[in-house]
């Protein structure tokens, strides 16, 4: 169980009312979603502008990789997933390790990126990550070359990957 703190807060009426319909939607208490909005806040949202990451529409992400090769893509994919992820969880974990890597896709790319999302299992001593996604075909060379190298430079592991449509499934030995 999680500890909590009790904390009083003054907020515009209209805000008030905002996150009342908000949680009605969600089915959710307002606690429960202020919660969501605090935690959102502090694991991403306060790193957005020193990490250097901006909000893009996914049609213009779509179109920018149609217009690119497959070649092209997948080697985009791996020069950048040599170097952004790196500085980036060094930033914002403070140290590379397994964990820090897998939460960086996690949370980074998926649940506040919102470029997928994520699902992990461990069976027979392999890491299965599934990542779905809605960026096509090319969408998932690019997440084929960016994973694999964010793999490679940070933790020195190999993985196998298979693509589809629209998911990225990576196989690493545990």
């Amino acid at each position: 169980m999680v500890n909590s703190v009790t904390r009083s807060f003054r907020i515009d009426d209209n805000l008030s009312k905002i996150l009342d319909e908000e949680a009605e939607k969600m089915g959710i208490s307002v606690n429960a979603l202020v919660n969501v909005v605090i935690k959102r806040y502090s694991e991403f949202i306060r790193f957005l502008s020193k990490i250097d990451m901006v909000v893009i529409n996914r049609e213009i992400l779509t179109i920018l990789l149609e217009s690119l090769n497959e070649n092209e893509i997948y080697q985009i994919g791996v020069s950048l997933g040599s170097i952004i992820p790196k500085d980036t969880i060094l930033f914002w974990r403070k140290e590379l390790s397994h964990i820090t890597v897998f939460e960086y896709f996690e949370k980074i790319i998926c649940r506040y990126g919102l470029l997928g999302t994520y699902d992990e299992i461990t069976q027979n001593n392999v890491k299965i990550i599934v990542i779905r996604h809605r960026l096509g075909k090319k969408g998932s060379i690019f997440f084929n070359g960016y994973l694999k190298s964010t793999l490679q430079s940070t933790l020195g592991l190999d993985s196998k990957f298979e693509l589809t449509e629209s998911s990225v499934k990576i196989q690493i030995d545990a």
